[in-house]
Order: C-alpha cells, then sequence, then structure tokens
C-alpha cells in the first residue's frame, strides 16, 4: 500500500512538472489569448489597451497617431482585437496621477505610455508590473527618470517595462544656429527645473554652449502661463536667439514666445518641429510619427506574446530638419539660410511653398465603428452654398468614408443650408436638436456662432471657420467650450501678397471687399490690413452688405488708385464673386483670390488652404467624438495645407506674367 501512495505520488509530481513546462512554453502567447476568452457563447474579448499622453501638444499627437497606425498594420485595431482608450493629463500632474493608478488597477492588459511625465505617473503607479504591461515612447532620457531604467543593456528595465527613449539633438541644433549665424553669442531658454526630461537637454545645451562660446541665458517657469513672462525677460537681457527645447510646460506656450520673439527681432529655434509653421526659423528634433510607429511596433510585439524583460530601453530618434525663412526680413542682422543648409531640410516654409512632411504622414488608424444595429443622426449646418462649402463637405463626406462610416448604414446626414438667411440658422439648429440630432457639424463661423448661441450643450465639431476664438468658442486651441471642437482654416495672406510681389514687383496698392456683418471676413480684413503693412503695401477697403452691392462696391475699388484686387474669403463675397472677377476684368486689373475655386470665375491666382482637407479634418474629429471622446478633450486642429492654382489666360488679359518658378509650386486651370 505505501508502494502503491508513492507511486502515486511520483505521477502527480510529473504531471504538476509537464504542466509547468506547458505553462512555461506558452507564456508568449497569453497575453494574447486573453482577447480569446469566450464565455456562454459570447464572441472573444478584445485585448484592453490604454494608451496614455500628458498634454495636448502636437508631437505627442503626432506620436499617438504613429502607434495606432503601428498597431493597426500588425492586426491590432481598435473594435477589432484589441480594445483602446485614450487618456489625456491636460498637462495636470494630478490628473496624471488619477489616470495612472485607473489604468495599472488591471482593467487594462497593456498600458502605452507617451511622454516624461506619463511613463513616470504610470510607471510609478505600476511598480510590480503584476497586472499590466507597460510600452512607453517620447521619453527624452529613460535612465534618469527614476522609473528603475538603469541603461540600455539586457536585464537593465523592470521585467513588465520596455520602450525608447528619445534624447533630441541638441547638440545639432545649437550647430545649425551657429551656422546661421556665425557670429552668435548667446541663446535664451525657458524651461521647467521640475521636468526630468527638460533636466536632461538642459545640461547637454550647458556643456555644448561652453565648448562653443555661447553664453546659455536661462529663466525658469512652474508653469505655461508664466513661460511669456520668463521669455520676455530673456529679451530684456539681449538674447540673440530663444531655443525651445523639448520641455513640455513651455512647449504649450511655444505660438506664444514665437510672436513675441518676432516682436523682439530675436529667432527662435526649436527641438519640436513643426514650430515653423508658428514662426520658428528652423526645427530639428525628432519625427515623432516615425518614433510613434516604432512605439507601435514594440507594444504589438509584446501583444504578441513576447516578453518586454528580453527588450532593452534604447534610443531612437529619427530626425526631422525644418527651416522657415520668412521670418528673416523681421529679425536682426546676420541670420541667413544657406543653400547648403536648405538641400539638407526635410520640409520647409517659403513666401511661395510650405512642405511639412510630419503633416504628410499616414493618418491614424480609422476609428471603431458604433454599435451594430445603431444609426447616428448628423446635421451638417451651413450658411450658405457656396464652391468653399461645397468642397468642404465633400471632404467632410470623404473623410467619414476613409474613417470606414458609410452613410445610410452608419449614419444618417441632414445638410440643412440657411442660403443666406442668418436668422434661418437659429431655426435650423433647433429643428436638429428638436428632432434627435447626436452630432452638429456647423459648416462656416455663422454657422458655428448659431450653434453656440442654441446647441443646448449638444455636441458639435464646426468645420470651414476662419478663427474659432474670434467666433466665441474658446480662448485657444485647447481651452474651449466643452461641447465643441473642430478644424478651422486660417487664410495665408502672407503666402498670397508675397506671390503678387513675385508676379508684379512694383506693386504698393491694393483693395478688397468685406462683409462686416461676418465675424470671420472682419478677421479676415483686419489680418490683411496687418499683414499688408509689414510688406509695405497700402490696403483700400469697402464694406458690403448684399450681394447686390458687391460690383458696384469692386467697381469702385478700381477708381482708388489700387493696383490689385485682394479680395479675402467670405461668404457674401464668396457667393458673389464672380461679378468681382468681371469689374476686374473690365479694368484689366489682376485679381487674387484666398478661395481655390476663384481661378475659373476671374482670379488669375489663388492662394488658400485647402478646403477639402479642412472637411476631412473636420470629419476626424466627428468620429472620434461619436466614438466616445469628450471635445472638450479634443484641441482645434488647424489645416496648414496651402494650395497655389493659376489662370494663365487671365494673368495675360491682367498683364500679368507668371514666373516659372511660382508655377512649379502650384497647379494650372483653364
Amino acid at each position: 500500500m505505501p508502494e502503491t501512495l508513492k507511486r502515486i505520488g511520483l505521477g502527480l509530481v510529473l504531471i504538476a512538472l509537464a504542466a509547468g513546462v506547458l505553462l512555461y512554453s506558452d507564456r508568449r502567447s497569453r497575453l494574447n489569448a486573453r482577447g480569446s476568452e469566450v464565455a456562454d457563447g459570447q464572441a472573444p474579448r478584445p485585448i484592453r489597451v490604454a494608451l496614455v499622453q500628458h498634454a495636448s501638444l502636437s508631437v505627442l499627437e503626432e506620436g499617438a497617431a504613429g502607434v495606432i497606425e503601428a498597431l493597426a498594420a500588425r492586426g491590432y485595431r481598435d473594435g477589432g482585437r484589441i480594445s483602446l482608450r485614450r487618456f489625456n493629463a491636460e498637462s495636470d500632474i494630478g490628473t496624471a496621477n488619477a489616470i495612472a493608478r485607473e489604468v495599472s488597477g488591471g482593467t487594462f492588459d497593456l498600458i502605452i505610455s507617451l511622454s516624461t511625465p506619463s511613463l513616470q505617473t504610470v510607471a510609478n503607479a505600476n511598480k510590480t508590473g503584476a497586472r499590466t504591461r507597460h510600452v512607453f515612447g517620447l521619453v527624452t532620457d529613460p535612465y534618469a527618470a527614476g522609473v528603475g531604467i538603469e541603461g540600455p543593456g539586457p536585464g537593465q528595465n523592470p521585467p513588465h517595462l520596455t520602450g525608447f527613449g528619445c534624447l533630441q539633438p541638441v547638440e545639432e541644433t545649437f550647430r545649425m544656429a551657429r551656422t546661421l549665424n556665425p557670429a552668435l553669442r548667446s541663446v535664451g531658454l525657458v524651461w521647467n527645473p521640475a521636468e526630468a526630461n527638460s533636466l536632461a537637454q538642459t545640461r547637454i545645451a550647458r556643456r555644448l554652449c561652453s565648448e562653443m562660446g555661447i553664453t546659455l541665458v536661462e529663466a525658469s517657469t512652474e508653469n505655461t502661463t508664466g513661460a511669456l513672462e520668463s521669455a520676455n525677460s530673456l529679451f530684456a537681457r539681449g538674447i540673440e536667439a530663444l531655443w525651445i527645447s523639448g520641455d513640455i510646460t513651455v512647449s504649450l506656450a511655444a505660438e506664444a514666445l514665437i510672436h513675441a520673439a518676432r516682436r523682439a527681432r530675436v529667432p527662435v529655434f526649436s527641438s519640436l518641429p513643426p514650430s515653423v509653421q508658428h514662426g520658428s526659423l528652423f526645427d530639428l528634433g525628432a519625427n515623432y510619427v516615425e518614433v510613434g510607429r516604432t512605439v507601435g511596433t514594440r507594444a504589438a510585439d509584446v501583444l504578441d506574446g513576447r516578453d518586454p524583460a528580453t527588450m532593452p530601453v534604447v534610443n531612437n530618434v529619427p530626425k526631422i530638419f525644418l527651416y522657415n525663412d520668412t521670418v528673416l526680413a523681421d529679425l536682426n542682422p546676420g541670420w541667413s539660410v544657406p543653400e547648403s543648409v536648405r538641400q539638407q531640410a526635410d520640409g520647409w516654409v517659403t513666401a511661395t511653398s510650405t512642405r511639412l512632411p510630419s503633416k504628410d504622414a499616414p493618418r491614424p488608424a480609422p476609428a471603431s465603428k458604433p454599435s451594430a444595429g445603431r444609426k447616428w443622426r448628423l446635421d451638417l449646418i451651413e450658411y450658405l452654398e457656396t464652391p468653399n462649402v461645397e468642397m468642404n463637405r465633400e471632404g467632410l463626406l470623404d473623410g467619414l468614408a476613409e474613417a470606414g462610416w458609410q452613410r445610410d448604414r452608419d449614419f444618417e446626414l441632414r445638410i440643412r443650408n440657411a442660403q443666406g438667411d442668418m436668422s434661418a440658422l437659429n431655426l435650423m439648429i433647433d429643428a436638429a436638436l428638436s428632432e434627435g440630432s447626436d452630432l452638429l457639424l456647423p459648416s462656416t463661423t455663422p454657422a458655428l456662432q448659431a450653434a453656440l448661441r442654441r446647441a443646448q450643450g449638444r455636441p458639435a465639431v464646426f468645420s470651414l471657420v476662419a478663427n474659432p476664438v474670434v467666433a466665441g468658442a474658446g480662448r485657444s486651441d485647447t481651452d474651449h467650450l466643452p461641447f465643441v471642437t473642430g478644424a478651422y482654416l486660417p487664410a495665408p495672406h502672407e503666402e498670397g501678397l508675397a506671390a503678387l510681389r513675385l508676379c508684379l514687383p512694383g506693386v504698393t496698392r491694393i483693395g478688397t471687399l468685406f462683409a462686416p456683418a461676418e465675424i470671420n471676413s472682419v478677421f479676415y480684413k483686419d489680418h490683411l490690413v496687418e499683414v499688408a503693412g509689414k510688406m509695405g503695401l497700402e490696403v483700400e477697403v469697402i464694406g458690403v452688405s448684399s450681394p447686390s452691392e458687391v460690383a458696384e462696391a469692386a467697381l469702385a475699388l478700381t477708381s482708388r488708385g489700387i493696383q490689385a484686387l485682394c479680395q479675402i474669403s467670405d461668404n457674401l463675397t464668396g457667393a458673389s464673386f464672380a461679378s468681382i472677377g468681371q469689374v476686374a476684368r473690365r479694368a484689366r486689373l489682376p485679381l487674387v483670390g484666398f478661395a481655390s475655386g476663384q481661378a475659373r470665375h476671374g482670379a488669375f491666382m489663388t492662394v488658400s488652404r485647402d478646403f477639402h482637407d479642412g472637411g476631412m479634418a473636420s470629419a476626424r474629429l466627428a468620429v472620434r467624438v461619436l466614438n466616445g471622446e469628450s471635445p472638450a478633450s479634443i484641441p482645434f486642429e488647424k489645416v496648414d495645407t496651402i494650395r497655389y492654382l493659376f489662370n494663365p489666360k487671365v494673368a495675360a488679359e491682367s498683364g500679368v506674367s507668371l514666373p516659372a518658378s511660382l508655377l512649379e509650386e502650384g497647379t494650372v486651370v483653364d
């Protein structure tokens, strides 16, 4: 009997050992298997993934887009094999800690964090990694982040934690600044000492400036609101240039710092592309979409079952260099962009073209579809029927289709057009609400204003808007009313007038019509006058209040000694542009438009934002809202694409010669 028991005991031990071996050999697929659990005949549960970022910063948004794209390319699409939920602390450390506790509490199978603060808060809340594995990216110096990553070698990172460092090329950046100004002797820096990533870059800059004979003049700030004051103190101390590092606190105020620097005639160079679109002289940093793709690929490896402990943390910085030579005229002497530097560039902003490769990166994977059987009610509210409105509408529909949303299957789209009647806009909003609209899509500034007055908190995503802040939608792209977001299109007046100067080198006086009743028209008029003034151009302006006044007002402009008509884009003159074109043709006066469709209605050249792209951008934001994101957490998106269209026949009739270099930047129409 004892011998029998001994044999049974030995058999149980062997069975246990065999089970252990099988369990160990299958460890690589266990995480993936979580997404295959089936209970009571239900479909497999998707793997739950949290994507955490610290702020609504363009580089973090680009990184997130790259992560999502790479996951989708590996078969991990939201709504399919994974359920992806995004979290954004909006630069608040208390919120960041709360998010970290939530995502590491066992609800999620994998956490992906972007930025140093997000790595730190999540890693501290998930120290054991017992429940959740963690992949990070867009971190300047992970070895100095204080989360247990000792170096790039095997076994130097916690077994549940892996990712990539992204140390900005500080040395290359300062050497580029010295190339653009060989006499450079002082550079200012605003930074937050509480950010580990910022400290790492500042230390490199201190050492480098000492070696190069450059004085690094520092000013600290604890928050974004204090960054501008700190920068102004640097300008008062006579700095020759301002460097914006990868400091998140300061980066959120980058536009304000760049504008202040321009007033002080001080160039800005940045480690955060694409700041050139806001007026920095050059950017030299990481291609954050590509960085995000790398992080997403590593996350997919973990989802496939690969052990994070076997994936060491290394630095990965696919660099990108951009320049903006349009700011040179406003700077103190000594700055230039040599041809040798231009040939190195990945993108640029010049008087005749804008090419920003990071903006042309593949878009994130389509968002998930609505629940089966649910048809969403969308209401597109338009003020007037114009070519711009039509292009925007097409872009909106194309954007929804690209995201996988099919009209009449996934959503019902009701198009309401006020035909230029301001009072009708209020009635259309009221009707949409009473008919149970799930999402309002106001197109044009008047439609947005009506939605803001009467939407009663119903979610709204706008498009074809000149400036949402001026329209009353918020105080900035990130600080806005909680129920509204959207894409806007600032007019490229600087680019348009620069192109006009190439065609008419002697031009000194231009004219435009505007509609005083349209706040967007007033904004555009004031902006044109401001830009023209900086270029030494006088602007004659006449206001119009109805379509019947447009032709007469245009004729009046031609008698005021102007050398070209530069018609700003608004609803009233947009609907009557053909009559402006006829007046210009009879007067043999060159006409420039800021809406692409006007190249076929009398303008010899149009320089405009891409209204179709604007509609697509709004569609992408709308899909995010329909999938559960709060509009309050989605920043307004500026559409940067610029289109040049030329009509050589009209140009010849107006006595304008189109330079070949300019024609290369655009498209010729009949």
